[in-house]
């Protein structure tokens, strides 16, 4: 079943295409990899996917509700959420907090229930860690909730971020760049985390600039190139790509 489609999309900035008559779709229970060289429109695609740039022309449907003129949250209410390339964490807070307060964001619980300390805001703070913890248990922090943020190595900071947007239950799951800046160690670790998120019944479209990653845990994969799609397929077809390689890749089945 279809997830995620989008029809036609265009998104200008003044005189600047940026995504120019785009269409693609993402099938419930797929992991879709999305490349190109900088400057292909990536993020400009999930930006709009996500509420944060507004579309020029064309559809974006998710569950086959239209949600082109939505806001953010309104979306993340529909059940699509995503991460950023530069993770937001209150790197005071420990790592609980910080994944409580993502918790109480996508609650929709009263802030002002919350300070009255009411019987049912009590309760309501108990589900709350109670959730917290479990989804901390799923990406692997569990044995570091009493962390201080601060103190977290790059990656599980990464994970930190990833588990904020699963809060919100989503059906599918926009990463940005995940394993930038990770460590090969790392970077195995990202690979299962996001195999399990899709196992787990979220389906899963991720930029990444890493060939192994891609290659590794991609059913398909969408190829930009200075807006348009130019390229899509499963991974070894990707691979063997004369476009991708001239595009993205380099001249060289070896860049992969």
């Amino acid at each position: 079943m279809q997830l995620l489609q989008v029809s036609n999309l265009t998104v200008k900035f003044g005189g600047l295409t940026a995504i120019d008559n785009l269409s693609l779709s993402v099938s419930e229970g797929e992991i879709r990899g999305l490349i190109g060289p900088n400057g292909a429109g990536k993020t400009t695609l999930f930006n709009a996917i996500s509420g944060r740039y507004r579309a020029t022309a064309g559809e974006i449907r998710f569950h086959d509700h239209v949600i082109n003129n939505l806001k953010p949250h309104e979306i993340v209410s529909h059940g699509l959420a995503r991460t950023f390339q530069h993770v937001t964490l209150f790197k005071s807070f420990s790592v609980l907090k910080n994944m409580m307060v993502g918790c109480h964001l996508h609650s929709g619980y009263s802030y002002w229930g919350t300070l009255l300390g009411t019987a049912r805001s009590r309760q309501f703070e108990a589900d709350n860690e109670r959730r917290a913890r479990e989804i901390l248990d799923f990406v692997g922090l569990g044995g570091s909730a009493d962390e201080t943020t601060a103190n977290l190595p790059h990656g599980l900071q990464r994970a930190m971020g990833i588990a904020i947007a699963l809060a919100a239950e989503p059906q599918m799951l926009l990463l940005d760049e995940p394993c930038a800046g990770m460590n090969n160690s790392e970077t195995l670790t990202m690979r299962h985390l996001i195999r399990r998120i899709c196992d787990n019944g979220t389906s899963v479209m991720l930029i990444e600039h890493d060939m192994k990653v891609i290659m590794g845990i991609c059913d398909q994969i969408t190829v930009l190139n200075f807006g348009n799609k130019i390229a899509e397929a499963t991974p070894d077809v990707i691979l063997k790509d004369p476009l991708v390689h001239t595009a993205y890749l380099g001249n060289s089945a070896d860049a992969a």
